[in-house]
């Protein structure tokens, strides 16, 4: 009874340490597949921040350009003159969204308006900035003109219907006079796309803010002002409901403008618990068989005492049952060997009366029966042969019997080719084969009586294949093949009836084809029960 206890207390202690083990195994997987996802979260945003820079590249360049082109100009350019740059530069970039450049003088009325395609589509010419901004920006405005850099002002909302950065520059005349400032307004929707080219929109939700307070998308800029664009971004963040904690951020330096960028699962990336759960029922399930398990053991190391005793006796008289199988199975052996040497006797027999007769017909029908038992005695041979003395290996018995039948009846002139298409490993038992290889000796000797001629390549094809349940046998030579009106069920020779009965012991159906080549074709199925069982 102590013993039994002491294995009880083992095997709690072992469970008790591994379910520990799986706990913290559990935990920490579950914290890799967190990292994982937050992994996932970041990359998709330094991607997309990436893909912003390089949007930022090209409003650079192209602000920078027209900077430039004013500057170095002779005279300075007239609205026509100022279109056909920009639509020139515009080409070179492929840049295809909105854009709107304004000239402004000093006292801060519209000069210029002018887009790609119109010259102040929205008639702002003589219209004073001064009415629609406040003071405070128009003092901007003033110390920009003074200035030699490029500034970038909060987004806003065009009368035109798009949200756009308004980027200022101060403008100079060919004499270096400063005679206002040029605005070029790029549309917001062109860089903010840059988030939404990958194909995992459905995934991830974005935030941008100006200056940490200033809400925009791609369509409108949420700043109190008046909207003039009818869309709205079906992206907005605000949409979803994403926690703030849910964000990560960073920050994109906009001609020192800050636009700071956020982003989110649309849907929280909970991390599944199944595994978790697999594993603890596994593991209560595995405990309870654990104690089945040396419950049954303990129980079984009392019965093995007495079944020590008792596999003492059974294998005494399992030595006997194989001393007695052994001279069984010799037996058997030498029932085949006579069985086989009787059948030879017979083929003997029939052999000596050939010589008897004169009679041509009569010397073939007795060749054609020491075939036919020749085909059976191969059988025996085979299976005293083999060590279950049961089986027979298909290849080797059909080349065999073709080797007897041809030096039987053949012509020592005919030239024939044999060809054997069988697998070397298929066997089947002593009753199949038995009535195999009496069809496929009718078949043989058939083709030396009436396909086969002299001073012409003759051949013989056999082949077996396995088709589910049933094996298909086809026979072919290269003679001029049945007549077209043969019919089986009338034919007289025996031959032709041996090969019909024996078809249907097989359990097998028996054609004939001649397209696309002339053959039999026997489809059979291996007997349930043979005589060396």
């Amino acid at each position: 009874m102590f013993k039994s206890f002491k294995y009880y207390v083992g095997v709690c202690i072992v469970l008790a340490i591994t379910g520990f083990l799986l706990h913290n195994i559990l935990n920490n997987y579950e914290a890799l597949e967190q990292q994982k996802v937050d992994a996932q979260l970041s990359k998709a945003h330094t991607d997309a921040t990436i893909n912003a820079k390089a949007g930022i590249e090209v409003y650079a360049s192209l602000v920078s350009s027209l900077k430039s082109y004013i500057k170095n100009s002779e005279q300075f350019p007239t609205e026509i003159q100022l279109q056909s740059y920009l639509n020139d530069f515009l080409k070179e970039i492929k840049f295809n969204d909105s854009i709107l450049i304004n000239y402004i003088d000093t006292n801060h009325v519209f000069k210029y308006v002018i887009t790609p395609q119109k010259i102040d589509p929205n008639n702002l010419k003589g219209f004073s900035v001064k009415s629609i901004k406040s003071q405070k920006r128009i003092d901007e405005l003033d110390r920009l003109m003074q200035s030699k850099t490029i500034k970038l002002f909060t987004p806003i909302n065009l009368r035109e219907g798009w949200a756009g950065f308004p980027f200022n520059f101060s403008a100079e005349n060919s004499d270096s006079e400063v005679v206002g400032y040029v605005t070029p307004i790029l549309n917001v929707k062109y860089l903010l796309e840059y988030f939404y080219e990958s194909n995992d929109q459905d995934v991830y939700v974005h935030k941008f803010l100006i200056n940490d307070s200033i809400d925009l998308t791609r369509e409108a800029i949420y700043d109190g002002s008046k909207i003039f664009n009818t869309a709205r971004d079906a992206e907005y963040y605000k949409k979803f409901k994403v926690k703030e904690e849910d964000f990560i951020y960073s920050t994109v330096q906009l001609f020192g403008l800050k636009l700071k960028v956020g982003s989110a699962y649309k849907k929280p990336q909970t991390i599944s618990k199944n595994i978790s759960y697999i594993s603890y029922v596994w593991f209560g399930v595995v405990a309870m068989l654990l104690f089945l398990v040396l419950h049954q053991f303990l129980k079984n190391k009392v019965l093995n005492k007495n079944l020590q005793e008792a596999n003492a006796i059974v294998i005494s008289k399992n030595q006997e049952l194989e001393a007695n199988l052994s001279n069984i199975q010799t037996l058997i052996k030498e029932i085949h060997h006579r069985v086989k040497n009787n059948m030879q006797m017979i083929s003997g027999i029939l052999m000596l009366q050939e010589d008897e007769y004169k009679d041509e017909n009569v010397k073939r029908a007795l060749r054609d029966s020491q075939n036919r038992i020749k085909s059976m005695s191969l059988v025996h041979e085979k299976l005293y042969e083999n060590l279950t003395l049961k089986n027979v290996q298909i290849n080797e018995y059909i080349a065999q019997l073709i080797n007897f039948i041809e030096d039987t009846v053949r012509n020592k002139d005919l030239d024939l080719t044999k060809e054997i298409d069988i697998d070397k490993e298929l066997i089947f038992d002593g009753d199949t084969t038995a009535n195999l290889g009496l069809i496929i000796n009718e078949l043989i000797t058939n083709s030396f009586k009436h396909a086969f001629k002299e001073h012409q390549k003759n051949s013989i094809h056999i082949s077996i294949t396995k088709q589910n349940e049933y094996y298909k046998l086809i026979y072919k030579d290269n003679g001029v093949g049945l007549p077209a009106d043969f019919n089986f069920e009338t034919a007289t020779s025996l031959g032709m009836q041996l090969i019909q009965i024996l078809t249907d012991q097989l359990s097998g159906t028996l054609k004939y084809t001649r397209t696309p080549e002339k053959a039999f074709e026997i489809h059979f199925k291996p007997l349930p029960d043979s005589f060396s069982r």
